[in-house]
């Protein structure tokens, strides 16, 4: 992996360190060009030109066949979303329920995978098992086996929390569901590009997930799986073009029997065709080695912080079960000031509750700084921000010890 020459495709590193991936990430510059050669084009030729017009909606089959590939699945499994949250509805809503039915999932889950779910408590009477973690974050796997009656629907899990860091063993999860013969549902936005998916050997039922972070694609993109044999037990949120027919005789409508029944209308074009695009791009690096290198960052990453005076890194304490994302507070400095301070450096990570209620509270503290490095980060920019942190101690009066 050639990190120089990747961040030659990053114009944002010619001002900015960018630490902050789990937010979102800023996508390569091939990214942007395909989107702008899209919207270039239908500025000079007009979006309905019907040559121009074939051969965007090709170019849209081709990026579903390019997904779909990417995550082990067929192409008719694979539906366009414009974020993981909206998946993760189109599964909620689109399932039967009955009262009485159960739904598994962590107290960890991000306000996104956890919401859904009330509702269904509320509107279908579905009864929620929430199960506890500990200060790890990491599910423990016994502790769902023990929660799964013959009223278990659906077990519904994060592969990476968005706060915490810690990866979840979500092929076991997989296993014991279709023991169970349970439903299961990933939530894969902080995985999508990030770990090597393959939902035919992982096992799923469902897996959502937004392109903006890790796979570095654009805003408004992501993709929801929807395994073969489970398609027509979603009943699409929305209906309308593109996601049923319509027989004008009859006047009656069905429903298409592959996954882009849930889409309706106008697809977001230019997210779609750089989503594509941004899967190319990881493909030609190789998952694999992100993954790898991303591994490495992250050792790297929780070994410079524990230098600091008065750090508190939270989330797993074995590096094994942490992947990418290292949330942390300094004694005596409040985290918006770190990142106050570091982008004053241009460094640029992240402060807040990230939704981790749980976590939070585990801990007693009620706000948190974040770093989530990325493959084109360097261990030199980790230094600096050590360095920065270490010099705001002094400067304020936090001095080392």
């Amino acid at each position: 992996m050639n990190i120089e020459e990747i961040r030659k495709d990053m114009p944002l590193h010619e001002r900015y360190s960018y630490i902050n991936t789990a937010a979102a990430c800023a996508p390569p510059q091939q990214v942007i060009d395909a989107i702008t050669d899209y919207l270039q084009k239908t500025a000079s030729l007009g979006p309905y030109l019907p040559a121009f017009r074939k051969e965007v909606y090709q170019k849209i089959d081709e990026t579903r066949a390019k997904a779909s590939e990417f995550i082990g699945a067929d192409a008719s499994e694979i539906a366009f979303v414009k974020n993981g949250t909206e998946g993760i509805n189109f599964v909620a809503n689109g399932l039967t329920w009955e009262e009485g039915d159960e739904i598994i999932l962590a107290d960890l889950e991000f306000h996104s995978n956890y919401t859904p779910w009330l509702k269904l408590r509320d509107k279908k009477k579905v009864s929620l098992k929430i199960i506890e973690t500990d200060k790890s974050g990491v599910i423990d796997v016994d502790l769902i086996v023990k929660e799964i009656t013959n009223r278990t629907r659906l077990i519904t899990v994060s592969h990476l929390p968005n706060a915490s860091g810690a990866l979840q063993k979500v092929e076991e999860i997989c296993k014991v569901a279709k023991k169970y013969n349970v439903l299961t549902l990933i939530n894969a936005s902080q995985t999508l590009g990030l770990v090597p998916i393959h939902v035919k050997e992982l096992g799923c039922d469902f897996l959502s997930a937004c392109g903006r972070k890790w796979l570095r694609g654009p805003e408004g993109s992501g993709i929801l799986y929807i395994k073969e044999s489970l398609i027509d037990s979603i009943e699409p949120t929305l209906i309308g073009w593109g996601g049923t027919t319509w027989d004008f005789e009859t006047n009656d409508y069905s429903y298409l029997s592959i996954a882009k029944r849930v889409e309706a209308g106008c697809p977001i074009v230019p997210s779609i065709l750089g989503l594509g695009t941004a899967i190319d791009y990881a493909k030609n690096i190789g998952v694999e080695n992100i993954h790898r290198r991303v591994k490495t960052l992250t050792k790297y990453t929780v070994d410079q912080l524990s230098t600091i005076d008065g750090v508190s890194v939270y989330g797993p304490q074995d590096i094994k079960n942490r992947l990418a994302i290292v949330p942390f507070n300094v004694e005596g400095l409040h985290p918006d000031r770190i990142t106050e301070y570091l982008e004053e450096n241009n460094i640029i990570i992240e402060a807040g509750t990230f939704m981790a209620n749980t976590l939070l509270q585990q801990y007693g503290i009620n706000k948190m700084a974040r770093l989530s490095p990325h493959y084109f980060n360097t261990e030199e920019e980790i230094d600096t921000v050590v360095s920065l942190i270490k010099s705001l101690q002094q400067k304020e009066g936090k001095g080392q010890k």
